[in-house]
């Protein structure tokens, strides 16, 4: 099972159809981001949820997206 990361500004994708074929896949590819990254290097982890997520604060694949702030 992927273990979800919540940061704050974030959520976790509203479709459940999304959220389950996004975890469906990273559980087929032995829990890496089912995403196609083009930038790697040696320190990027691919794990979900991937480095790019937890330190660039982007989620390519949309597992997680922005929360609407409403003022």
């Amino acid at each position: 099972m992927i273990k979800i990361l919540r940061k704050q500004g974030w959520m976790l994708n509203a479709s459940d159809k999304i959220v389950t074929s996004i975890l469906t896949k990273c559980e087929e590819n032995g829990g890496l981001c089912p995403c196609i990254h083009t930038d790697i290097d040696e320190n990027t982890d691919l794990h979900c949820p991937c480095s790019d997520y937890r330190l660039k604060d982007k989620c390519c694949c949309n597992l997680y997206v922005k929360e609407d702030i409403k003022e």
